[in-house]
């Protein structure tokens, strides 16, 4: 009740938690900028995958599985690793960027400045993004102008309707999987060889997020629940989106595809998916929960490892 009775203490707390978010930010583009050759390796990397994903894809062929999709299977995997672009790389920084921290000795000399690990996170992951929607920029989409769909021809947006139903869910992803950065970021307060649970962590989001298969698969394993599960994760359904209208240029999409699942069933389900509408609000509640988690997850770990001492430890 404070808050909205004018708490200066409280407006201070949002005033300071901005100017150290907009400090860090500040802070990590220039300290990226002084590290070119990262910046090539890591565009040398995203052109490497559009380019292995491609031809893997080519040399399987046109899918004939019961989940396959209607196109090509190169595009398949084109469209997972140009979303990924946009998530990939910020989210890995973010996670390992307190421990970055304290490998440079700078940890205790943001600490003593009122720097906390969550204006650290935040400002990384705002950082990294910017980064890398540049590479996305420059590798994807000149990467979709030049391939085409023998169904749907042109992969680019066709109609400004696909482009702005996309870009909400594109959004909601962002910030879930800056939620899920927060969470994998703080745990090396405590536990510094986060190598390996970081990038497990990001594998099962993709296989869950229809990376490598279509997330409708998933109801083979006779639970035809789980893609309608997965796809209130808002990076599960912005995934699924990004196909639908950049590949397929299909406006009219439920969430999943109920139709491909009653095919594979045998029988009529009277769930037909979720509606664009639909989704949008359940991604953005899932959103709001996750973040709200992170945020009393990072605080809490940030509290264990001061009683503990190994703030500063790497």
């Amino acid at each position: 009740m404070s808050v909205f009775k004018g708490d200066t203490k409280a407006k201070k707390a949002i005033t300071s938690m901005y100017n150290i978010t907009i400090a860090g930010v500040k802070r990590s583009l220039i300290t990226d900028w002084q590290y070119k050759s990262d910046i090539v390796i890591q565009l040398v990397w995203t052109i490497t995958n559009l380019v292995a994903y491609g031809f893997l894809g080519l040399s399987v062929g046109q899918g004939t599985g019961d989940f396959a999709p209607l196109y090509s299977f190169s595009l398949f995997l084109l469209s997972s690793s140009a979303f990924w672009t946009m998530f990939t790389g910020n989210y890995e920084e973010t996670a390992f960027c307190l421990r970055e921290e304290c490998a440079r000795g700078t940890m205790g000399y943001l600490i003593t400045n009122n720097v906390d690990s969550l204006g650290i996170m935040v400002g990384r992951y705002i950082s990294s993004s910017l980064k890398f929607f540049v590479i996305f920029l420059v590798t994807t989409i000149p990467t979709f102008a030049l391939v085409r769909s023998v169904l749907h021809g042109n992969l680019l947006p066709h109609t400004a309707s696909e482009f702005f139903m996309l870009v909400p869910l594109v959004l909601l992803s962002y910030l879930f999987m800056l939620s899920i950065s927060l969470f994998m970021g703080s745990i090396t307060l405590l536990v510094k060889q986060t190598t390996t649970i970081v990038r497990i962590m990001l594998y099962l989001i993709r296989i869950a997020g229809g990376y490598f298969f279509m997330v409708e698969s998933f109801s083979g394993m006779g639970v035809w629940w789980f893609p309608v599960l997965f796809v209130c994760f808002p990076i599960v359904s912005g995934q699924f989106a990004f196909r639908k209208y950049l590949v397929e240029h299909t406006v009219a999409t439920r969430f999943p595809d109920i139709g491909m699942i009653e095919n594979y069933l045998g029988k009529d389900l009277v769930f037909t998916g979720f509606s664009y509408g639909q989704i949008l609000l359940i991604n953005l509640g899932v959103c709001i929960i996750f973040l709200v988690a992170a945020y009393f997850f990072v605080k809490w770990m940030t509290k264990v490892a001061r009683r503990r001492g190994t703030i500063e430890f790497y």
